[in-house]
């Protein structure tokens, strides 16, 4: 059975990656050294902000994201359903209100004019989730922001290295959260994650709520957490950040050649918005034969997935906050399958997947 995602490195990178752990191991320091800072300057220099503050995962990066904006108690933060409920999670941790808002039917990210009719006296913020690695339309909403003076925290965990046109995602809004859990496109070997941004003040704040909101060694001042990017996660992140935009080049390809290869069957692909750059973090399909496509490609040794077979408004954890169906959001929900997507996928392997579902499809 050939597993759904591969996250171990090449023989290549490995040795590279050994000879970084080394280093740290030897260094005597293993919290918030020389390698969390060079990684975070690296990071920063990528996505294109003047600030990167390393995080103990992507879900603390959204919470601290809001924390630090004061975002909280009563406060209504705007949101897609269609994601993973850890987005959910970090808004209701810091006691702030998810409103749910339906997606674009094409992109399957949140639809800027749902979001506009949602807006009203208690609303503080937009949290865009580029799901699967798609831009969400960056620009409209940019604009309905800063026309609304809401403040916009990107949820960016799953895309590493997109864009709209030459912008990265992760720097059109006040702060963004990226993830670096082992099977995301740029992925360590354990939890970490990230907080992009252009304010310095914003920047060194988060580095005391990161640090149990210490200004000082043993001076808390501020109500943090712990949550901090360890010195081994960032050397192995810095060694892998060098093959993120060869391996997104590879997604793409891959991207295509099902998209190609399976384009006049009964299945739906996501679109990406105009000038958009998707990096494939899942490859997903719509079809009404989930469940049975699901269960054919199985047999045959292939292994698929759903992201996610529950919408966040449907979880049982956040019931309280379902306001309004989304339907949307609950029709692509019940029709998603991702199929498998990595830069070590070979040729051959991915024309097996794509003639048995053409042969599923008949």
């Amino acid at each position: 059975m050939k597993p759904f995602v591969q996250v171990k490195p090449d023989k290549k990178t490995l040795k590279r990656i050994e000879k970084k752990v080394r280093q740290v191991l030897l260094s005597n320091n293993y919290v918030l050294g020389k390698h969390v800072a060079e990684f975070e300057s690296k990071f920063a220099k990528f996505i294109g902000t003047s600030y990167a503050v390393g995080v103990g995962s992507g879900t603390d990066a959204l919470r601290l994201g809001l924390r630090v904006l004061g975002i909280g108690s009563g406060d209504k933060v705007l949101t897609s359903a269609f994601t993973s409920p850890f987005t959910i999670l970090s808004i209701v941790e810091e006691e702030a209100i998810p409103v749910f808002v339906d997606i674009d039917r094409e992109t399957w990210t949140i639809d800027p004019q749902e979001i506009e009719k949602q807006i009203d006296g208690k609303t503080r913020a937009i949290v865009p989730v580029h799901i699967y690695g798609n831009p969400c339309h960056m620009p409209q909403i940019v604009k309905l922001a800063k026309k609304s003076g809401l403040k916009i925290i990107e949820d960016a965990c799953q895309a590493h290295g997109a864009r709209i046109e030459d912008e990265m995602l992760g720097s059109w809004g006040e702060l963004a959260a990226f993830s670096f859990y082992p099977t995301k496109n740029l992925g360590g070997v354990g939890d970490g994650g990230m907080i992009t941004t252009n304010h310095r003040q914003l920047a060194t704040t988060l580095t005391y709520l990161r640090n149990g909101g210490q200004t000082r060694r043993f001076y808390h001042s501020l109500r943090g957490v712990n949550s901090r990017l360890d010195e081994l996660q960032a050397a192995i992140l810095a060694v892998k950040m060098s093959l993120l935009n060869q391996q997104n080049r590879k997604r793409r390809w891959l991207a295509k050649r099902y998209q190609d290869g399976l384009a006049d069957l009964p299945l739906a692909f996501q679109k990406t918005i105009p000038g958009g750059y998707h990096v494939y973090h899942q490859f997903v399909v719509r079809t009404g034969k989930r469940q049975a496509l699901k269960k054919f490609l199985h047999t045959k040794g292939i292994m698929t997935d759903v992201h996610y077979p529950l919408p966040a408004d449907s979880q049982p954890i956040f019931a309280a906050y379902k306001i309004s169906k989304l339907r949307v959001t609950q029709q692509i929900s019940r029709e998603i399958l991702s199929l498998p997507i990595y830069p070590d996928l070979s040729i051959r392997e991915q024309d097996q997947i794509i003639k048995n579902i053409r042969k599923f499809f008949g």
